[in-house]
């Protein structure tokens, strides 16, 4: 499950924000695996980046993580108590969690509802990007059930011949995510 998570970081990263410089599902005191690559991109697309860990579990399993839900009701309750996020250390670094925020920089919400529906909607927009290039995402679940680690030409040459911009552009357009 782990290496499909980092898998679809990776692979919806590589179409629409830049292929990372290191993914890994060697685990270390703040999580279980990582996937390393600039962050430079539009809110959009980094919030759908940080879910697609989670569009690839649930594509995987055929059920929507209910990992993903608590870490976005948290981060949306730890909005509005600073000392609640504090009090769990690490809180700050879940995909979720910045997931949360990177609405937040899209938008400013009159709700706790509506900014759960904007979340809800990048996410459903990186599961259908993942469900149109799942070939790649196995591909690089693959190899880093092989390897570990990958570094960005692993993660390029574990894509290989599989077209992720073309059907995740056109899945992007349709959903007026693209700008």
């Amino acid at each position: 499950m782990l290496a499909y998570h980092e898998a679809g970081h990776a692979v919806l990263s590589a179409a629409i924000n830049e292929v990372p410089s290191q993914v890994s599902i060697i685990g270390d005191a703040a999580s279980l695996g990582r996937t390393s690559q600039r962050m430079l991109a539009r809110p959009s697309v980094l919030a759908q980046v940080c879910l697609a860990g989670f569009a690839a579990e649930h594509l995987l399993t055929g059920r929507r993580p209910r990992q993903l839900d608590q870490e976005v009701r948290f981060s949306i309750l730890a909005r509005r108590d600073s000392e609640l996020m504090k009090a769990f250390a690490g809180a700050d670094q879940r995909d979720g969690h910045r997931a949360v925020q990177e609405v937040q920089r899209m938008m400013l919400p009159r709700s706790d509802d509506e900014l759960s529906q904007a979340v809800n909607r990048l996410y459903d927009a990186a599961r259908e990007s993942l469900g149109c290039v799942w070939p790649a995402v196995g591909r690089v679940a693959a190899a880093l059930l092989e390897r570990e680690s990958l570094d960005r030409d692993g993660v390029c040459d574990a894509i290989g011949d599989v077209d992720v911009l073309g059907a995740v552009f056109a899945i992007q357009d349709q959903r007026g995510l693209r700008g």
